[in-house]
């Protein structure tokens, strides 16, 4: 993919979704969600590198991952529940043995990076939000 202005990372074409590994859905859910939890975090930007990492753990951890499935999941279509599951049992999510954290964190990104994929970013949006009202009447994750 040829890139001549930011821009045009959204313009990508992909070839059947059911020919990508699952594991490629997660790996993009989990950059977006940690550009978007980020960039939140950031602010104005008049904020210390140090506290928007320090802050951002509790959005970008595994554990937390798998605290936003327990949130979302009955919020999820049939669709997303099928990219859900094929990632909680691929390969990738069973590299940390039989950790259930980790493979509910995977599964989170993999629904994440579909929606990015296929340009679904409002789904994004509604999904997060959901997420970050409940974030803000609970304290630690």
């Amino acid at each position: 993919m040829k890139m001549n202005n930011i821009e045009d990372i959204f313009e990508f074409q992909l070839a059947d979704l059911r020919e990508i590994p699952i594991d490629n859905f997660a790996y993009i859910g989990d950059a977006v969600i940690g550009l978007i939890y980020k960039v939140k975090l950031l602010g104005d930007g008049r904020v210390k590198t140090r506290t928007v990492y320090e802050n951002s753990k509790k959005f970008l951890s595994a554990k937390a991952h798998s605290r936003f499935i327990d949130l979302i999941y009955e919020e999820f279509t049939d669709t997303e529940k099928q990219y859900y599951k094929r990632a909680v049992n691929s390969n990738g999510a069973k590299k940390r043995g039989n950790d259930n954290e980790y493979r509910k964190s995977t599964g989170f990104e993999a629904v994440i990076g579909y929606l990015f994929l296929t340009k679904n970013y409002e789904r994004i949006k509604e999904l997060l939000g959901v997420i970050d009202s409940c974030m803000s009447m609970e304290e630690t994750y």
